[in-house]
């Protein structure tokens, strides 16, 4: 299984959205099975128990999203950098 990174940013978004907890806790919460099965089918979002969600790139978590954004905004077609082939590109 692929190991998990989780950025600053996502470690600061965990503590507002979801619990304000130690890094090493935080880190203890996803770095779990279903995340690493997440970046191992290489999907964007995994929704926590608490009904945020954690945005994918490859094996990084970058952010936590809040319990009330809208699936809708899930879509990668609202993604700007979808439209312009990614960051890459």
């Amino acid at each position: 299984m692929p190991e998990v990174f989780l950025t600053r940013h996502a470690i600061q978004r965990y503590r507002e959205r979801v619990a304000d907890v130690p890094a090493a806790e935080i880190w203890r919460a996803i770095d779990c099975a279903a995340v690493r099965t997440a970046i191992e089918f290489g999907a964007r979002f995994v929704r926590l128990a608490g009904g945020q969600r954690l945005v994918l790139e490859q094996n990084r978590v970058v952010t936590v999203l809040p319990k009330d954004h809208f699936t809708s905004a899930l879509d990668r077609a609202r993604d700007h950098l979808h439209g312009e082939g990614g960051p890459d590109a």
